[in-house]
């Protein structure tokens, strides 16, 4: 059974239309955003709240050994893959992850290290950390692993005005940072690829690209330019909803999200309601609690008190749905993975005091 969640979750990440872009830059006033479209065939999902003070024992296959943890912070993400499986999202210190495909992904062997799911890394996070540096320091205990299918890497940004990216290239984790990150952009080739892509592009270097590096490392040169024009006269939230729709996919982008780091504050809109909708997360206690809350991606959200209890039927429609309504999950999602992955979330209760 755990072997069909994780199953689960890489089919639903590895489908080549998976081409998301993400990005992250301030303005002069010090206000940081980040920007992030997620494509995919289906649009559906959920804006859970995760509380802090929250136990939880990761949910991996054996032969790893489950980590356990407590929750140090609240935060709001975005999920299609069941609740604890996030896509991405923001956390109340302010520290925003997000993943996108890289076929050229290798996770480390196995280790004294725990090893987590790749979904679950990016909650595990959410819940543990406050800053980019935390993250890249935490591989001296965890790592993504080997058991993982899906093959990701991950754009981050803190409240410091910090960006990352965090790859796995042959078994290591790869980190581009402040000198190594002259553009704060991630899309779905290597860091190191697309860079290279924009400095030939740039300098006019006639080579010939495959399809995938053309539109990955093209929208990766397309918001690297806009981000290095923009003009401080602009709305910084609005700019960046320009840059997210200058590369989205056509059909194939579901979810276009700016996080207001500085402020706390989510926008997005998405196929599943156009309008643009707003989360401000000081408008939640994310005192431990036992009693989940999550909103729809297409209720029109008018504060907290748009969002109400999960229950497992709820968790188990989101999943059911994307893999009835993705042609090729259809024939290769097990018997159970649904209710699995869907009964995984009872297990998380506040920590016993």
């Amino acid at each position: 059974m755990k072997k069909s969640l994780i199953t689960l979750a890489a089919l639903l990440i590895s489908f080549k239309l998976f081409s998301c872009t993400t990005f992250s830059f301030s303005d002069s006033k010090g206000n940081i955003v980040f920007g992030r479209n997620f494509d995919f065939p289906v649009g559906m999902g959920h804006i859970q709240v995760n509380y802090k003070n929250m136990h939880k024992t990761a949910f991996i296959l054996a032969p790893e050994n489950p980590i356990s943890w407590i929750s140090k912070y609240g935060s709001i993400t975005f999920n299609q893959c069941g609740r604890e499986f996030p896509y991405g999202g923001m956390n109340e210190a302010g520290l925003v992850i997000e993943q996108m495909w890289l076929q050229e992904a290798v996770y480390p062997k196995m280790d004294k290290r725990y090893g987590l799911s790749e979904l679950q890394w990016i909650q595990y996070h959410l819940d543990n950390s406050a800053t980019v540096e935390e993250v890249i320091n935490s591989d001296s205990l965890i790592r993504i692993s080997f058991t993982t299918i899906a093959t990701l890497h991950f754009l981050i940004s803190d409240p410091n005005g910090n960006v990352a990216t965090i790859e796995y290239l042959n078994g290591e984790m790869v980190v581009h940072r402040g000198k190594d990150l002259p553009y704060p952009v991630l899309a779905n080739c290597t860091y190191e690829h697309s860079l290279k892509y924009k400095e030939n592009m740039d300098n006019k270097v006639s080579i010939q690209y495959n399809d995938w590096t053309e539109n990955s490392s093209g929208r990766f040169l397309k918001a690297a330019s806009l981000i290095e024009n923009y003009n401080d006269d602009l709305n910084i939230i609005d700019y960046s909803f320009f840059i997210l729709d200058s590369v989205a996919q056509e059909k194939g982008t579901q979810w276009s999200i700016v996080y207001d780091i500085t402020n706390r504050e989510i926008h997005f809109k998405s196929s599943q309601n156009s309008s643009l909708q707003k989360i401000a997360m000081n408008a939640f206690d994310f005192s431990c609690n036992n009693i989940p809350l999550f909103v729809d991606m297409s209720t029109n959200i008018k504060g907290s008190k748009s969002f109400h209890e999960l229950t497992f039927e709820d968790n188990f429609d989101l999943i059911e749905s994307v893999v009835l309504n993705v042609d090729f999950l259809k024939n290769n999602v097990p018997d159970g993975a649904n209710v699995i992955s869907a009964e995984y979330a009872q297990s998380v209760k506040c920590k016993k005091e």
